[in-house]
């Protein structure tokens, strides 16, 4: 049963693989282009695993302004402290360091295929919960990882335009589908191709923070229309 589960998030994480190896395969050249060393880039896959956060904090790397890291990573990463505690609700009797350990695979995309999954199939079991856990991040995982390396060392014979490009246009893409995935009658898929959207605009204007402040007041703008429908319904 828990080899047929892990077996299974293997398979469902393939669509996952194939979107973070283009993905964090873009992440690798776009850090080499921006002059960061490889130790850098590497250990944002590593331990950040977060393309929006590290594709948004890369300029600012480049020009050591930390302070807007910060802020950035708790704007951007807040998402995460929800996700964990949706998670909490699993993995019963696993041992903690397992999971400890096993979350620095954890990403939005992980999130919503294992959350999806366990969710739709009323899978109890804690250990199995797990095991579909592991098959579902740890490919995935592995994938970036590889991919930010390979990104890294061919960045040579790609065009940065070209990559900064495609990142602007696949990674709404693909969060606007994990978003379809968990949709209710929020406006989770909405918010999520608005950003999509105004991101390539927002870039184009040369304000200091306004990539941290447009996304705070959209954010703040969708809860509070979101407050008002539930009340009026």
């Amino acid at each position: 049963m828990q080899k047929s589960l892990f077996r299974k998030g293997l398979l469902d994480s393939l669509p996952i693989c194939i979107s973070f190896f283009l993905i964090f395969a873009s992440i690798g050249a776009l850090y080499q282009n921006k002059g960061l060393s490889l130790i850098e880039t590497m250990t944002g896959s590593i331990l950040i695993f977060a393309a929006p956060l590290q594709v948004a904090v890369v300029n600012y790397l480049a020009d050591g302004v930390f302070f807007s890291i910060i802020i950035l990573t708790l704007i951007i990463n807040f998402r995460f402290f929800l996700m964990s505690m949706v998670m909490s609700q699993y993995f019963q009797d696993i041992p903690k360091s397992k999971i400890l350990l096993s979350m620095l695979a954890f990403s939005a995309s992980t999130y919503t295929v294992t959350h999806a999954h366990l969710t739709s199939s009323s899978i109890y079991d804690g250990k199995s919960q797990f095991n579909y856990y592991l098959g579902v991040s740890i490919p995935s995982f592995i994938i970036a990882i590889l991919a930010t390396l390979l990104g890294y060392l061919s960045s040579d014979y790609l065009n940065y335009d070209s990559i900064s490009l495609f990142l602007v246009m696949l990674i709404p893409i693909h969060f606007s589908s994990l978003a379809a995935k968990r949709s209710g009658k929020d406006l989770s898929v909405f918010a999520t191709l608005i950003g999509g959207v105004c991101t390539p605009l927002i870039n184009e204007i040369n304000i200091q923070l306004i990539d941290i402040a447009i996304p705070i007041m959209v954010g703040v703008a969708i809860a509070f229309y979101e407050l008002k429908f539930r009340k009026d319904a």
